[in-house]
């Protein structure tokens, strides 16, 4: 008796038939050969094995058909554009203040889940949004609907309530077009098709930066020393570059050396001068010995040196040669503080085993910061507050806060977890505030806090920003402002990227709304 057809079955056979499929000869000589082997399998099919066979086959022709179809749809549907938008979108990309897109305020995980669903759509089914992504020229002519990208910022403004699939789809569709056209100008420039738009992205980016730069302090750097680090002094800053350390006052655009009597190559990863005038270098030495740590290739020596106020140095320490915990070791110092005892903080990639480690004065081992519930990221902030006690960045998952340390017992103290919106990108520099107890840097703004408040408060969003926010070197002063080294243009020496002096600015920024 034939065997009837289930409707699954029947469905997929009139799709692959509407399609106008052609399956080969060869599938079905294919199917006879396996069906000859396999026909005699003790476990009984309700499908019949060539059927099965050849509705497999079917279903990925279809697919692939379907597929492919789509990919034409994708492709047709970029170069349909033409040449003045293509352009446009090139010109965005350059001009942008900020060098990564962001958000108005974080994704809901309903929205995340939607955003890749509609993606593999848009790219596999050739779902498209019915109308184009709305452009705005600042963050003050969002009114609140709907979703809108302000080019200047690189920033999507979304609705406080869960965006639709169509708005969904305009961002997907928004990136792919500029994806498409940031290759498509490349091309065309490289074959002499066309010419670098520099006077449309100098006029684009003036145009952004013109209602921003009037609430900013901007100096333009006139010193002479590549610049990779920047850190707070208690009245000055002190840059950092290979193989020197410059010293400038506050608002000042001309800085001066302060020290450079380094033996081989080296890079200061941190910096930390104490109410006494004593200078912290946290440095990485070029050496011979593999049993460092290695940075471009190049074997280095992680060290702790202190100088006096004159810039003679006082003590030297081995930072790879600690005893720590497990397989830790010091590789790059990222910042560190010392308190009025004198006891030094350093935070560090390369420890895994505790939030911090803390030095006496003379740069012995002391202790291990340890937490069960709390970790820390090594790019995270710390500081002394106002009160004297340490700062430190915590997180639990996607959720960020900061804590205060107990030294003897070698935990942390008082906690203020989840202080900022759940997804915020990290708080690298926390210091006192100029209006409040504290102030945080973080990739997605600038916030002010009170400790014992339920959240912080954020002053300056990063989309705001009047400079490339994530690439500034940063610090904050003793009077509650953050100041950013600003660079336009870059210099490569193999594998090392420096700040070209003659580009590089200063921005103030008060940390007030």
């Amino acid at each position: 008796m034939k065997k009837r057809m289930d409707p699954f079955e029947q469905k997929l056979f009139q799709m692959a038939d509407q399609e106008k499929m052609i399956l080969p000869d060869t599938l079905y000589e294919n199917a006879e050969h396996i069906f000859d082997h396999l026909s005699k399998h003790p476990f009984a099919f309700r499908m019949n094995w060539k059927r099965a066979l050849i509705l497999a086959a079917a279903l990925t022709a279809l697919c692939s058909a379907t597929v492919m179809a789509a990919v034409s749809a994708v492709q047709q549907r970029m170069e349909a554009m033409n040449e003045q938008e293509i352009e446009d979108y090139f010109v965005q990309i350059y001009a942008s203040r900020l060098g990564a897109d962001h958000y108005s305020r974080p994704l809901t995980d309903r929205e995340q889940t939607r955003m890749e669903e509609l993606r593999q759509s848009y790219e596999q089914s050739a779902l498209f949004p019915e109308k184009a992504l709305t452009m705005i020229s600042s963050a003050e002519t969002y009114n609140g609907k709907g979703i809108a990208f302000s080019k200047d910022s690189s920033t999507f403004f979304l609705p406080e309530q869960d965006m639709s699939d169509e708005e969904l789809l305009q961002i997907i569709d928004f990136r792919r077009r500029r994806d498409y056209s940031l290759q498509a100008m490349k091309e065309k420039i490289a074959a002499e098709e066309a010419a670098f738009p520099e006077d449309a992205i100098r006029q684009e980016a003036a145009s952004a930066g013109s209602d921003s730069a009037a609430r900013e302090t901007v100096i333009p750097y006139t010193g002479d020393l590549e610049i990779q680090k920047i850190a707070a002094g208690q009245q000055d800053l002190f840059l950092m570059g290979k193989n020197a350390v410059h010293r400038m006052a506050a608002g000042s655009g001309d800085s001066e050396l302060f020290f450079d009597d380094f033996d081989t190559d080296t890079f200061v990863s941190a910096l930390y001068e104490d109410q006494k005038g004593t200078v912290y270098l946290a440095l990485n030495e070029q050496t011979e010995d593999t049993g460092g740590i290695t940075i471009a290739g190049r074997p280095y020596r992680p060290s702790l040196w202190t100088l006096n106020a004159d810039g003679a140095v006082t003590e030297k320490t081995d930072l790879s040669a600690l005893p720590l915990d497990g397989n830790d070791q010091v590789s790059i110092v990222r910042s560190m503080v010392v308190d009025e005892q004198g006891y030094i903080y350093v935070r560090a990639a390369g420890v895994d085993h505790a939030l911090l480690i803390v030095l006496d004065s003379q740069g012995n081992y002391v202790k291990s910061i340890t937490s069960d519930a709390y970790t820390s990221h090594d790019m995270g902030g710390l500081c002394v507050g106002r009160d004297g006690r340490i700062y430190t960045q915590i997180q639990t998952g996607s959720q960020m806060g900061i804590a205060t340390i107990d030294l003897q017992k070698g935990t942390l103290d008082e906690v203020y977890p989840n202080i900022v919106p759940e997804g915020t990108v990290m708080l690298d520099v926390i210091a006192p505030g100029a209006d409040s107890d504290l102030i945080f840097w973080g990739y997605d703004g600038i916030f002010t806090y009170h400790p014992g408040d339920a959240e912080a408060d954020c002053v300056l969003p990063a989309y705001e920003a009047p400079f490339a926010w994530e690439n500034a070197p940063r610090c904050a002063l003793s009077d509650g402002r953050l100041v950013f080294a600003d660079c336009t243009e870059y210099r490569t020496e193999g594998e090392d990227v420096f700040r070209i002096p003659e580009h590089v600015c200063f921005y103030y920024l008060s940390g007030t709304r």
